[in-house]
């Protein structure tokens, strides 16, 4: 069986938090996951483990504190990240998960029923509809994505699913100048901030950013 060390070190060290806390329920997530892989495609077919996409999914929370979020909109989740790892390490935040694709929305519900996660709902829909009805618009501190579109494209599908306060994060990898500066052509009327993450290689976190987008009113 894995046993995430690495992921079991970046809870303690990074996050300082107990790992002992989460590492059950990460393993159980990897197990379902790696089942459902097998038959859907929803990370490479080759995987072993899930251990780098989890740690993909929460590197982040070493520069951007989640302590104050209540409520998370995932675009785009796929196999549920950045998610369900969200959901684990903060059990108290409502997050809805985002999909179009149908198959991928099914496996999402099977592993959070068998994991029996509370607070979290996964809807199949395109995110751009979904963020004007009422029973999501502004509704959420955060809207996250990773690694999903470019820039211009989340703001316009997310930003509507956002509170007053709220945030959308948005993962990236490699050079995104040109994706900024498309937003910022976008709507003028935006906070923009780029946040860059050198210090994470011993943990497969390898040229990995996000960007922050606020509205300012």
């Amino acid at each position: 069986m894995h046993l995430m060390e690495l992921l079991k070190r970046f809870i303690e060290i990074e996050l300082k938090k107990d790992s002992s806390l989460f590492i059950n329920e990460f393993i159980l997530f990897e197990k379902l996951l790696l089942e459902w892989n097998e038959k859907i495609n929803l990370i490479s077919r080759k995987s072993v483990s899930a251990e780098d996409h989890i740690i993909n999914s929460i590197f982040f929370l070493t520069k951007y504190s989640f302590d104050n979020v209540k409520s998370v909109a995932d675009i785009g989740s796929g196999g549920g990240f950045p998610g369900i790892p969200l959901k684990i390490l903060f059990p108290e935040i409502r997050i809805t998960l985002i999909d179009s694709i149908r198959k991928k929305v099914n496996v999402q519900q099977d592993i959070t029923e068998k994991m029996n996660l509370k607070k979290i709902e996964a809807i199949c829909g395109r995110a751009e509809e979904l963020s004007v009805q009422t029973k999501y618009k502004s509704k959420y501190d955060i809207v996250i994505s990773k690694a999903v579109s470019s820039l211009d494209n989340l703001y316009l599908w997310g930003n509507k699913f956002l509170n007053s306060n709220g945030e959308m994060i948005c993962i990236k990898g490699g050079n995104i100048e040109e994706e900024i500066s498309s937003l910022l052509k976008l709507k003028k009327n935006l906070s923009v901030e780029l946040i860059s993450f050198e210090d994470l290689l011993p943990y497969s976190v390898d040229d990995k950013k996000i960007v922050v987008i606020k509205n300012k009113f």
